[in-house]
């Protein structure tokens, strides 16, 4: 409901009109001037409107805050009589389809002869700050000329990548469809995980079928982008289309670890074609990197990141080493980011849990003890992203902070435990095949000192202080 109280007094063929509006939400408005017989308008409009009486017509997109008006018209009733100014000040826009809010939203748009200026800047909840600033003529097809400044800005997968962006996007044309989006964007240190299954050995979990669900529940789950999509047909003929010609510079920290993998890579993308058909052109390429499994480490001797259709990172990257036995094996990580698969290539070439028995071990498989089967089949399990296997399911249900089963040239065992008995001090225990024992103490006096005790079964002893810095 709103309150309305003014006057409206005809003389001369003119009516002039004096009104206050009052409402929820904080809307406040008031007209005066004067309106001709033949249509023509000279009105003064000033006041404060919530932002939030569009939400119903962007959802998904919401927006928070005020925004305030005063605004001339002086002509037909046409938005071409327009002038003068809408502000607003700490607004807030959630996104939900981009996963991406803006916060602290300030800035203004300027109405003049038919055209708006539009000069907004706001801040992203994981860091940098977003302007959106240029002219759009307000009549159909709204030929426009709006430039996106990114600075700093952080964008967030938090299963898969984190980078810093900085640059500038160029939407040029009819902004209802047809313009043109281009621009150069730098992609600062980034990190992109390879994550360990959260599902392991169960495999993917089927498809959902909600039955009976409300219309509240119906509208969530779309919103949240799990309800039922269109068929890819029918999303690439819907909607406006627009060309890309953007281009991403990584010269290097792109940095991709997980399952063993820490590898950096650089380089430099185009994205072409349109929103409907993204067309990446370009990759990253390996600059420096390593494979570590079963405290083995191997080089990476290629490797590469590209960019596919649904801006996901694919990932390949291979690893080449000699084994004792004297077999070429290349160890490979390929696939989207999300669930990358691991294969081994070997010259001669050998069954694939061979080449990991020759890989890890140095000898054929079955030649391993049972205890390094235990050990092969938590280091497969690691790399296929389910975890640390079995000796990590144990070590969680003893409570420990380490356990390592390890082996000698011979195959001979040792087995190590330890944990932190306060939050500076820790101790292991390694309990070897032939009956050796060694208890380990560490005392963490600063961040940078450590003190060393060492005991074993035969009385002898070390006491050491160990300086250490990381830079």
């Amino acid at each position: 409901p709103l309150d309305a109280s003014g006057t409206a007094a005809r003389t001369d063929g003119l009516w002039s009109i004096d009104l206050d509006v009052r409402g929820p939400g904080g809307i406040t408005a008031a007209a005066n001037g004067r309106v001709f017989d033949n249509q023509t308008l000279d009105l003064n409009l000033n006041g404060r409107l919530p932002l939030g009486l569009a939400n119903k017509t962007i959802a998904p997109r919401r927006l928070n805050g005020d925004a305030t008006f005063d605004l001339a018209i002086n002509g037909p009733a046409d938005v071409n009589s327009v002038s003068g100014v809408v502000q607003t000040s700490g607004a807030r826009a959630a996104l939900p389809t981009l996963s991406q809010a803006v916060e602290d939203l300030s800035g203004s748009i300027t109405l003049s002869s038919g055209s708006a200026t539009v000069d907004f800047a706001g801040q992203l909840p994981a860091g940098g700050r977003l302007s959106i600033n240029g002219p759009i003529n307000l009549s159909q097809p709204l030929q426009g000329d709006i430039a996106v400044g990114l600075q700093g800005i952080v964008l967030r997968d938090p299963s898969l990548y984190e980078p810093s962006v900085d640059g500038q996007i160029r939407a040029s044309g009819p902004l209802s469809g047809g313009a043109t989006v281009s621009g150069t964007l730098n992609i600062g240190a980034t990190e992109i995980q390879v994550p360990s299954s959260s599902i392991g050995a169960l495999g993917e979990l089927p498809a959902v079928t909600h039955v009976g669900q409300s219309f509240g529940v119906n509208q969530t789950l779309q919103r949240a982008g799990i309800g039922a999509a269109p068929e890819p047909s029918e999303r690439s003929s819907s909607g406006p289309v627009y060309p890309l010609d953007l281009t991403i510079n990584a010269p290097s920290r792109i940095f991709i670890r997980g399952r063993g993998l820490d590898a950096e890579l650089g380089g430099q993308l185009t994205i072409a074609g349109t929103n409907k058909d993204i067309l990446p052109v370009g990759q990253f390429d390996l600059i420096r990197g390593r494979l570590n499994i079963l405290q083995q480490r191997f080089d990476l001797t290629e490797g590469s990141a590209s960019i596919q259709g649904d801006f996901e990172p694919y990932l390949r990257l291979v690893a080449e080493t000699e084994a004792d036995t004297g077999t070429i094996i290349n160890i490979i990580v390929e696939g989207p980011a999300s669930d990358p698969e691991v294969t081994f290539a070997s010259v001669p070439e050998l069954p694939q849990d061979e080449v990991f028995a020759q890989l890890i071990f140095g000898r054929d498989l079955s030649e391993i003890s049972p205890l390094q089967a235990v050990q092969l089949a938590s280091a497969i399990s690691t790399l296929a992203g389910r975890g640390g296997g079995a000796l990590d399911s144990f070590r969680q249900n003893l409570g420990l902070d380490d356990f390592d089963v390890t082996t000698d040239a011979e195959g001979n065992a040792a087995v190590r435990a330890g944990a932190y008995i306060s939050e500076n001090v820790y101790t292991d225990v390694t309990v070897s095949s032939d009956g050796s024992t060694e208890i380990n103490l560490n005392l963490d006096v600063t961040e940078d000192i450590t003190a060393k005790g060492t005991v074993d079964a035969d009385g002898e002893t070390s006491l050491g202080i160990f300086f250490e810095r990381d830079y």
